[in-house]
């Protein structure tokens, strides 16, 4: 029986996917709250977030006088996420998830009707681009008039729903390494995110389904056939929705160079073509930016991004150095939250596992177990270049809200590597290893199966186990 990597990567992410939905409490992915209120907003048809001076509340306080961002939800939203857990479980191991604060809550009426002013300033300034397949969600959940606690769980299994359709279709459409793609999407971390609210999810799958799109559309087989508008326009709706869902990622756009300019047919349809598409996209970003700098408040008043800005401008060399202390402090710890520092980075996997998983990334990115394409030079140059500067975006953006001149990037998570993680994969040129034993399918599977069926354990234990 031919295991074909769609197929196999589908069952497993389904049927895990929807175990750690389950498993996970609510709210115990980071800023899972926040991604909750947001999506509920932008389901209630308020695309744009509102600002309050006093009288909101916020995951524990009551804001008298201060300036809020948010919007108006039902009560009973912010009762959910205040008693579905009587202790908080965030950052405390000693804390543990009763079931039955669960079940109690899940009949509690929504009453749309009572709302107050909730104060999400983080979240508020998202594009709602990556809130749609949670709202979508939610948005079923009232027609269904489920209590908050259902509506969250609704929002959860269409997020990820829709990074299934779209993971599914990018391991389809690769002609590059399919089995490194779906170790890649089923990391302990990667499905943990998946089964959650976060707008990672879309974010991770569009960006797979880009690069990988991009990667078939520049195979040699495909010169003769040119490029419809319709596919185009595609193309342009993706870069947009991954520029609008995080901007860290919009130079993964770059991988639409892998594609001939002959397959655009005349040179000035390829440059209008390619042209539109990243101008669309940073015209979509800037949109958005004016939107929310009407209603943006400093989180950390302290910080000022424009003079970190002209810091970085003013000490090029300092700022590549430190990038590199970055990479050199941090480079383990981002390692090990890329496969699974699970929760609010506050569940580890055993070390075993998280090192294990890399060896067999290793192995699948140098010897694919089954025939595979393999990148001309110029192709993997661009994928380097693409990578590269998202990395290089990704840490620039970071480092913004850091105090002026610091010498290590802080903010930087393992989990933003994820989008990027398949171009990093390519890279490696497969001929000189291809004398290597190859790791096969089912071996592969196997590995998978025990790694996600470990994490599922440890998450047990860290959320219901004896204390």
């Amino acid at each position: 029986m031919t295991l074909r990597p769609p197929a196999v990567f589908l069952r497993i992410a389904l049927v895990f996917g929807v175990i750690l939905a389950l498993l996970t409490p609510p709210f115990q992915s980071p800023d899972e709250h926040l991604h909750f209120y947001r999506a509920l907003q932008i389901a209630d048809g308020h695309l744009i977030a509102s600002q309050q001076m006093g009288d909101c509340y916020g995951y524990s306080r009551y804001f008298e006088d201060e300036l809020c961002l948010g919007g108006e939800l039902p009560k009973s939203v912010l009762t959910t996420v205040r008693n579905v857990s009587q202790t908080d479980l965030r950052f405390d191991l000693s804390q543990r998830q009763r079931p039955d604060d669960i079940l109690n809550l899940l009949p509690l009426p929504l009453h749309p009707q009572q709302r107050l002013f909730i104060n999400f300033k983080t979240t508020a300034l998202h594009s709602p681009i990556p809130y749609l397949p949670q709202a979508l969600g939610i948005t079923v959940g009232k027609w269904l008039h489920l209590s908050p606690l259902g509506l969250m769980y609704l929002g959860r299994f269409s997020n990820l729903g829709v990074w299934l359709i779209m993971v599914t279709l990018a391991i389809r459409l690769t002609p590059v390494n399919p089995w490194l793609w779906l170790a890649l999407a089923v990391t302990p971390m990667s499905l943990f995110q998946a089964a959650s609210l976060s707008v990672d999810v879309l974010t991770n799958g569009v960006a797979f389904l880009l690069v990988a799109w991009a990667l078939q559309q520049g195979m040699p087989d495909k010169t003769s056939q040119r490029l419809t508008l319709k596919e185009i326009v595609a193309f342009g709706g993706l870069a947009i929705a991954l520029s609008l869902a995080k901007l860290a990622y919009f130079p993964l756009v770059l991988v639409l160079f892998l594609i001939p300019r002959r397959r655009f047919g005349p040179r000035r349809r390829y440059w209008l073509s390619l042209g539109g598409i990243i101008l669309g996209s940073l015209l979509a970003v800037a949109l958005w930016s004016q939107v929310v700098s009407q209603i943006y408040i400093p989180l950390h008043p302290e910080l000022s991004p424009q003079d970190q800005i002209e810091y970085v401008l003013g000490h090029p060399l300092q700022f590549v150095a430190t990038l590199g202390r970055t990479a050199i402090t941090q480079g383990g710890e981002l390692a090990r939250q890329f496969i699974g520092v699970l929760g609010w980075l506050d569940t580890p996997l055993p070390q075993g596992l998280i090192v294990s998983y890399w060896g067999v990334l290793a192995w699948l990115a140098l010897v694919p177990p089954t025939p595979s394409r393999d990148l001309s030079w110029p192709q993997r140059g661009w994928v380097a270049i693409a990578a590269l500067s998202s990395i290089l975006v990704l840490c620039s953006l970071a480092y913004l809200w850091n105090f002026v001149g610091d010498p290590i990037i802080g903010g930087l998570q393992g989990r933003y590597f994820i989008p990027i993680a398949p171009l990093l994969g390519l890279l490696p040129s497969q001929r000189p290893w291809r004398r290597l034993p190859k790791l096969p399918p089912w071996l592969l599977i196997g590995y998978v199966l025990i790694s996600l069926t470990l994490t599922s354990w440890v998450l047990v234990q860290r959320y219901y186990g004896p204390i």
